[in-house]
């Protein structure tokens, strides 16, 4: 029973070692959550900008621009805001991916035949 317990205890210290985020997981965090947030900036910035679009105009019941030429350059507005956002967070991705690369941590010692 007791080297049960003590099989236990070693398997839950070895989970809890594994569960430590090294200052390179930081880094990477931080540059995911600085992209999300600046994708987020230029999504709602664009989308502002639609929207004053259709006000020109003048919106009806569902917040359309009156004028169709209005609503397709409103449309036109959000779809590019939404592709830049897209592409700074790929971006921001692809930086952390790159951050966590270098952690010592994630790559496999090699192994001695």
């Amino acid at each position: 029973m007791k080297k049960l317990a003590g099989l236990g205890m070693l398997l839950a210290l070895c989970g809890a070692v594994g569960c430590d985020e090294s200052m390179t997981d930081h880094k990477a965090d931080a540059v995911r959550e600085q992209s999300q947030a600046d994708a987020e900036r230029v999504r709602a910035g664009h989308d502002q900008a639609a929207d004053s679009v259709r006000s020109t105009t003048g919106k009806d019941a569902l917040g359309n621009a009156r004028t169709d030429s209005a609503e397709a350059k409103a449309d036109a507005i959000e779809e590019s805001g939404e592709i830049k956002a897209d592409a700074i967070e790929r971006s921001g991705e692809n930086k952390a991916d790159q951050i966590e690369a270098t952690d010592n941590n994630t790559t496999v010692p090699p192994t001695n035949p």
